[in-house]
Protein backbone atom coordinates (compact mmCIF):
# COMPACT_ATOMS: atom_id res chain seq x y z
CA UNK A 1 0.00 0.00 0.00
CA UNK A 2 2.87 2.24 0.81
CA UNK A 3 4.24 1.59 -2.40
CA UNK A 4 1.58 2.40 -4.22
CA UNK A 5 0.73 5.78 -2.31
CA UNK A 6 4.51 6.57 -3.48
CA UNK A 7 3.82 5.76 -6.93
CA UNK A 8 0.55 7.97 -6.76
CA UNK A 9 2.58 10.76 -5.31
CA UNK A 10 5.45 10.64 -7.68
CA UNK A 11 3.09 10.10 -10.51
CA UNK A 12 0.71 12.93 -9.74
CA UNK A 13 4.38 15.21 -9.57
CA UNK A 14 5.19 14.44 -12.83
CA UNK A 15 2.05 14.97 -14.43
CA UNK A 16 1.86 18.65 -12.63
CA UNK A 17 5.07 19.36 -13.96
CA UNK A 18 4.40 18.25 -17.62
CA UNK A 19 0.55 19.36 -18.14
CA UNK A 20 1.70 23.31 -17.68
CA UNK A 21 4.68 22.79 -19.85
CA UNK A 22 2.72 21.24 -22.40
CA UNK A 23 -0.24 23.86 -22.46
CA UNK A 24 2.97 26.48 -23.01
CA UNK A 25 4.13 24.65 -25.83
CA UNK A 26 0.87 24.53 -27.41
CA UNK A 27 0.72 28.18 -27.33
CA UNK A 28 4.33 28.88 -28.28
CA UNK A 29 4.77 31.62 -30.79
CA UNK A 30 5.81 30.01 -34.05
CA UNK A 31 9.24 30.54 -35.55
CA UNK A 32 8.99 31.70 -39.26
CA UNK A 33 12.97 30.78 -41.53
CA UNK A 34 12.95 32.08 -44.63
CA UNK A 35 16.54 32.40 -46.47
CA UNK A 36 17.40 33.81 -49.81
CA UNK A 37 20.89 34.05 -52.03
CA UNK A 38 21.82 36.31 -55.00
CA UNK A 39 24.52 35.49 -57.37
CA UNK A 40 25.80 35.97 -60.90
CA UNK A 41 28.20 35.08 -63.44
CA UNK A 42 29.75 38.00 -65.18
CA UNK A 43 31.78 38.29 -68.54
CA UNK A 44 33.31 41.56 -69.35
CA UNK A 45 32.80 42.84 -72.23
CA UNK A 46 34.78 46.21 -71.90
CA UNK A 47 36.68 46.96 -74.91
CA UNK A 48 40.06 47.34 -72.48
CA UNK A 49 38.92 45.35 -69.45
CA UNK A 50 42.59 45.56 -68.14
CA UNK A 51 45.74 47.37 -69.01
CA UNK A 52 48.35 45.79 -71.70
CA UNK A 53 45.47 43.40 -72.70
CA UNK A 54 45.29 42.97 -76.36
CA UNK A 55 42.95 40.55 -78.50
CA UNK A 56 42.46 36.85 -77.73
CA UNK A 57 43.63 37.61 -74.36
CA UNK A 58 41.33 35.68 -71.65
CA UNK A 59 38.41 38.35 -70.46
CA UNK A 60 37.69 39.08 -67.11
CA UNK A 61 34.87 36.58 -65.64
CA UNK A 62 33.78 35.23 -62.51
CA UNK A 63 31.38 33.49 -60.41
CA UNK A 64 30.47 35.83 -57.09
CA UNK A 65 27.96 36.05 -54.62
CA UNK A 66 25.81 39.37 -54.83
CA UNK A 67 23.49 39.13 -51.03
CA UNK A 68 22.85 35.72 -49.16
CA UNK A 69 19.87 37.01 -46.72
CA UNK A 70 18.32 34.95 -43.35
CA UNK A 71 15.09 36.05 -42.12
CA UNK A 72 13.78 34.43 -38.85
CA UNK A 73 10.47 36.35 -37.22
CA UNK A 74 7.86 35.40 -34.74
CA UNK A 75 4.08 36.38 -34.55
CA UNK A 76 3.78 36.83 -30.82
CA UNK A 77 0.24 37.28 -30.97
CA UNK A 78 -2.23 39.43 -32.99
CA UNK A 79 -0.55 42.74 -32.38
CA UNK A 80 3.02 41.78 -31.49
CA UNK A 81 5.60 40.08 -33.88
CA UNK A 82 9.49 40.08 -34.24
CA UNK A 83 11.83 40.03 -37.29
CA UNK A 84 15.68 40.03 -37.70
CA UNK A 85 17.23 39.52 -40.71
CA UNK A 86 21.17 39.09 -41.66
CA UNK A 87 22.62 40.67 -44.88
CA UNK A 88 26.11 39.25 -46.50
CA UNK A 89 27.52 41.75 -49.03
CA UNK A 90 30.59 42.74 -50.28
CA UNK A 91 32.07 45.56 -48.58
CA UNK A 92 34.11 48.67 -50.06
CA UNK A 93 37.70 46.28 -49.69
CA UNK A 94 35.46 43.25 -51.56
CA UNK A 95 35.76 41.21 -48.81
CA UNK A 96 32.19 39.35 -48.18
CA UNK A 97 30.82 40.88 -44.72
CA UNK A 98 27.89 39.92 -42.36
CA UNK A 99 25.77 42.93 -41.00
CA UNK A 100 22.14 42.67 -39.42
CA UNK A 101 20.11 44.44 -41.76
CA UNK A 102 16.67 44.44 -39.84
CA UNK A 103 15.79 43.63 -36.21
CA UNK A 104 12.43 45.21 -34.73
CA UNK A 105 9.50 44.57 -33.10
CA UNK A 106 5.81 44.97 -34.96
CA UNK A 107 2.41 46.48 -33.85
CA UNK A 108 -0.10 45.60 -35.69
CA UNK A 109 -3.20 47.78 -35.11
CA UNK A 110 -6.28 48.25 -36.51
CA UNK A 111 -7.62 49.60 -40.02
CA UNK A 112 -4.80 48.33 -41.06
CA UNK A 113 -1.63 50.22 -39.40
CA UNK A 114 1.63 49.08 -38.81
CA UNK A 115 4.09 50.60 -36.00
CA UNK A 116 7.92 49.19 -36.07
CA UNK A 117 10.80 50.10 -33.96
CA UNK A 118 14.12 48.85 -34.99
CA UNK A 119 16.05 48.69 -37.76
CA UNK A 120 13.86 47.76 -40.66
CA UNK A 121 12.94 48.23 -44.57
CA UNK A 122 12.91 52.40 -46.17
CA UNK A 123 9.38 52.74 -46.81
CA UNK A 124 9.74 54.14 -50.55
CA UNK A 125 12.65 51.70 -51.87
CA UNK A 126 10.51 48.60 -49.97
CA UNK A 127 7.59 50.02 -52.04
CA UNK A 128 9.87 50.43 -55.48
CA UNK A 129 11.30 46.66 -55.09
CA UNK A 130 8.72 45.01 -54.56
CA UNK A 131 6.67 46.37 -57.02
CA UNK A 132 9.46 45.84 -59.75
CA UNK A 133 9.96 42.57 -58.33
CA UNK A 134 13.43 41.48 -60.00
CA UNK A 135 15.58 43.44 -56.45
CA UNK A 136 18.03 40.32 -57.78
CA UNK A 137 19.08 41.57 -60.84
CA UNK A 138 19.76 45.18 -59.48
CA UNK A 139 19.48 47.46 -56.47
CA UNK A 140 16.09 50.05 -56.29
CA UNK A 141 17.52 53.02 -58.54
CA UNK A 142 17.55 55.45 -55.30
CA UNK A 143 19.55 52.86 -53.57
CA UNK A 144 21.66 52.53 -56.35
CA UNK A 145 22.61 55.67 -56.45
CA UNK A 146 23.35 56.55 -52.73
CA UNK A 147 20.52 58.90 -52.10
CA UNK A 148 18.17 56.57 -50.18
CA UNK A 149 19.59 53.62 -47.64
CA UNK A 150 17.96 50.25 -47.79
CA UNK A 151 17.27 49.79 -44.51
CA UNK A 152 17.80 52.34 -41.15
CA UNK A 153 17.39 52.19 -37.61
CA UNK A 154 14.23 54.06 -35.87
CA UNK A 155 10.42 54.02 -35.54
CA UNK A 156 8.49 53.44 -38.66
CA UNK A 157 4.58 53.44 -39.05
CA UNK A 158 2.65 52.68 -42.11
CA UNK A 159 -0.51 52.31 -43.30
CA UNK A 160 -3.24 50.79 -46.25
CA UNK A 161 -6.56 51.83 -46.49
CA UNK A 162 -9.83 51.51 -49.05
CA UNK A 163 -8.40 48.31 -50.31
CA UNK A 164 -5.18 49.62 -51.54
CA UNK A 165 -6.60 53.01 -52.74
CA UNK A 166 -4.60 54.74 -50.14
CA UNK A 167 -1.17 54.27 -48.97
CA UNK A 168 1.45 55.70 -46.51
CA UNK A 169 4.47 55.45 -44.48
CA UNK A 170 6.42 57.35 -42.17
CA UNK A 171 9.52 57.53 -40.29
CA UNK A 172 12.09 59.13 -37.43
CA UNK A 173 15.65 57.19 -38.53
CA UNK A 174 19.29 57.55 -37.36
CA UNK A 175 19.59 58.69 -41.14
CA UNK A 176 22.92 56.95 -42.04
CA UNK A 177 21.82 53.74 -43.46
CA UNK A 178 21.63 50.04 -41.72
CA UNK A 179 25.54 49.72 -42.12
CA UNK A 180 26.66 52.94 -40.77
CA UNK A 181 27.34 54.48 -37.52
CA UNK A 182 25.46 57.67 -36.23
CA UNK A 183 28.07 60.00 -35.34
CA UNK A 184 26.52 63.17 -36.35
CA UNK A 185 23.83 62.93 -34.29
CA UNK A 186 21.31 64.07 -36.66
CA UNK A 187 18.15 62.73 -37.74
CA UNK A 188 15.95 62.05 -41.13
CA UNK A 189 12.22 62.63 -41.08
CA UNK A 190 10.73 60.66 -43.91
CA UNK A 191 7.39 59.77 -45.61
CA UNK A 192 5.89 58.62 -48.39
CA UNK A 193 2.12 59.01 -49.95
CA UNK A 194 0.90 56.78 -52.64
CA UNK A 195 -2.50 56.36 -53.85
CA UNK A 196 -3.79 54.11 -56.63
CA UNK A 197 -6.67 55.15 -58.47
CA UNK A 198 -6.56 51.19 -60.09
CA UNK A 199 -6.15 49.18 -56.39
CA UNK A 200 -7.31 45.75 -58.06
CA UNK A 201 -5.98 43.60 -60.68
CA UNK A 202 -4.39 45.84 -62.55
CA UNK A 203 -2.45 48.91 -60.17
CA UNK A 204 -1.19 52.45 -61.06
CA UNK A 205 0.59 53.60 -57.62
CA UNK A 206 1.53 57.18 -57.76
CA UNK A 207 3.57 57.94 -55.13
CA UNK A 208 5.71 60.65 -53.38
CA UNK A 209 8.23 60.48 -50.88
CA UNK A 210 10.19 63.17 -49.09
CA UNK A 211 13.64 62.74 -46.65
CA UNK A 212 14.75 65.69 -44.46
CA UNK A 213 17.45 65.75 -42.06
CA UNK A 214 16.80 67.61 -38.82
CA UNK A 215 18.51 68.55 -35.94
CA UNK A 216 21.65 69.50 -37.83
CA UNK A 217 24.40 71.29 -36.63
CA UNK A 218 24.33 75.07 -37.24
CA UNK A 219 27.12 74.82 -39.95
CA UNK A 220 25.62 71.49 -41.73
CA UNK A 221 22.88 71.58 -44.41
CA UNK A 222 21.68 68.35 -44.48
CA UNK A 223 20.54 66.08 -47.17
CA UNK A 224 17.12 66.57 -48.51
CA UNK A 225 15.65 64.45 -50.59
CA UNK A 226 12.62 64.02 -52.90
CA UNK A 227 11.45 60.92 -54.75
CA UNK A 228 8.07 61.26 -57.44
CA UNK A 229 7.39 57.82 -58.75
CA UNK A 230 4.77 56.00 -61.32
CA UNK A 231 4.08 52.24 -61.67
CA UNK A 232 1.46 50.37 -63.56
CA UNK A 233 0.53 46.57 -63.32
CA UNK A 234 -1.06 44.57 -65.46
CA UNK A 235 -1.65 40.58 -66.33
CA UNK A 236 1.45 41.19 -68.94
CA UNK A 237 3.40 43.99 -68.11
CA UNK A 238 5.00 46.26 -65.05
CA UNK A 239 6.22 49.45 -65.87
CA UNK A 240 8.11 51.37 -63.46
CA UNK A 241 9.88 54.93 -63.53
CA UNK A 242 10.80 57.17 -60.76
CA UNK A 243 12.51 60.70 -61.11
CA UNK A 244 15.15 61.61 -57.65
CA UNK A 245 16.24 65.14 -56.33
CA UNK A 246 18.51 64.72 -53.57
CA UNK A 247 20.26 67.99 -52.02
CA UNK A 248 22.89 68.21 -49.11
CA UNK A 249 24.68 71.29 -48.49
CA UNK A 250 25.90 72.98 -52.08
CA UNK A 251 26.03 69.66 -54.02
CA UNK A 252 22.63 68.93 -55.63
CA UNK A 253 22.66 65.52 -57.03
CA UNK A 254 19.55 64.17 -59.64
CA UNK A 255 18.19 61.61 -62.13
CA UNK A 256 15.48 59.32 -62.99
CA UNK A 257 14.75 55.26 -63.70
CA UNK A 258 12.51 53.41 -66.14
CA UNK A 259 11.78 49.64 -66.32
CA UNK A 260 9.99 47.67 -68.28
CA UNK A 261 9.00 43.69 -67.65
CA UNK A 262 6.80 41.79 -70.26
CA UNK A 263 5.47 38.64 -68.89
CA UNK A 264 4.82 36.37 -71.91
CA UNK A 265 3.24 33.98 -69.93
CA UNK A 266 4.19 31.73 -67.88
CA UNK A 267 7.39 30.75 -70.35
CA UNK A 268 9.65 34.43 -69.16
CA UNK A 269 9.80 38.09 -68.98
CA UNK A 270 11.35 40.41 -71.18
CA UNK A 271 13.59 42.66 -68.72
CA UNK A 272 14.82 46.31 -69.42
CA UNK A 273 15.99 49.09 -67.11
CA UNK A 274 17.43 52.55 -68.02
CA UNK A 275 19.16 54.66 -65.76
CA UNK A 276 20.59 57.94 -65.45
CA UNK A 277 22.36 59.77 -62.64
CA UNK A 278 24.35 63.23 -62.15
CA UNK A 279 26.30 63.44 -58.68
CA UNK A 280 26.97 67.00 -58.44
CA UNK A 281 25.13 69.13 -61.78
CA UNK A 282 27.52 71.80 -61.20
CA UNK A 283 30.34 69.37 -62.73
CA UNK A 284 29.83 68.99 -66.50
CA UNK A 285 31.45 65.37 -66.85
CA UNK A 286 30.11 63.13 -63.86
CA UNK A 287 27.08 61.35 -65.34
CA UNK A 288 26.57 58.08 -65.99
CA UNK A 289 24.00 55.96 -67.67
CA UNK A 290 23.21 52.21 -66.98
CA UNK A 291 21.72 49.69 -69.49
CA UNK A 292 20.15 46.45 -68.90
CA UNK A 293 18.28 44.06 -70.86
CA UNK A 294 17.80 40.77 -70.53
CA UNK A 295 15.60 37.50 -70.30
CA UNK A 296 14.52 36.05 -66.78
CA UNK A 297 12.46 33.16 -65.72
CA UNK A 298 10.28 32.43 -62.55
CA UNK A 299 10.47 28.97 -62.10
CA UNK A 300 8.61 28.66 -58.48
CA UNK A 301 8.29 30.77 -55.78
CA UNK A 302 11.55 32.61 -54.99
CA UNK A 303 13.39 30.60 -57.46
CA UNK A 304 14.29 33.02 -60.19
CA UNK A 305 16.89 33.18 -63.26
CA UNK A 306 17.87 35.68 -65.77
CA UNK A 307 21.27 36.36 -68.77
CA UNK A 308 20.94 40.15 -69.31
CA UNK A 309 23.44 42.31 -70.91
CA UNK A 310 24.81 45.48 -68.88
CA UNK A 311 26.10 48.77 -69.90
CA UNK A 312 27.61 51.42 -67.68
CA UNK A 313 28.88 54.46 -69.75
CA UNK A 314 30.00 57.84 -68.07
CA UNK A 315 30.39 61.66 -69.77
CA UNK A 316 34.09 61.51 -68.77
CA UNK A 317 35.35 58.02 -70.60
CA UNK A 318 32.49 57.54 -73.48
CA UNK A 319 35.27 55.34 -75.19
CA UNK A 320 35.23 53.00 -72.48
CA UNK A 321 31.85 51.78 -70.96
CA UNK A 322 31.90 49.27 -68.65
CA UNK A 323 29.76 46.15 -70.22
CA UNK A 324 29.35 42.97 -69.55
CA UNK A 325 27.03 40.02 -69.93
CA UNK A 326 25.53 38.19 -66.60
CA UNK A 327 23.85 35.29 -65.65
CA UNK A 328 22.01 36.00 -62.31
CA UNK A 329 20.04 34.39 -60.15
CA UNK A 330 18.14 34.06 -57.14
CA UNK A 331 17.24 31.19 -54.80
CA UNK A 332 15.42 30.98 -51.00
CA UNK A 333 13.02 29.28 -49.15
Amino acid sequence: MKNRLSRFRWASLFALSVVPHTAFAENEPKVDVRASVFAHWKYDLKPTPYEGYIDGDPRPNAFDIDRAFLDIGSQLDETFSVRARTDVARNERGQLGLLLRNAYLQMDFAHDITLRMGAAENTMNHLAAEFWGHRWLAETFASQSGSNAEADVGIYASGSHIDGLIGWGASVVNGEGYDRIDDDYDKAVQGRLTIDPLHGDMKLPISVYISKDVYTHDDIEGQTLLIAALGFDHKYVNVWGEYVSDSTGDIEAGGMSFSVVGKIMDLFNVVGRYDTWDPDQALDDDEYTVIRAGLTKDFVARISAGVTYEQTKYVADPKQPHKAVFFRMQAGF
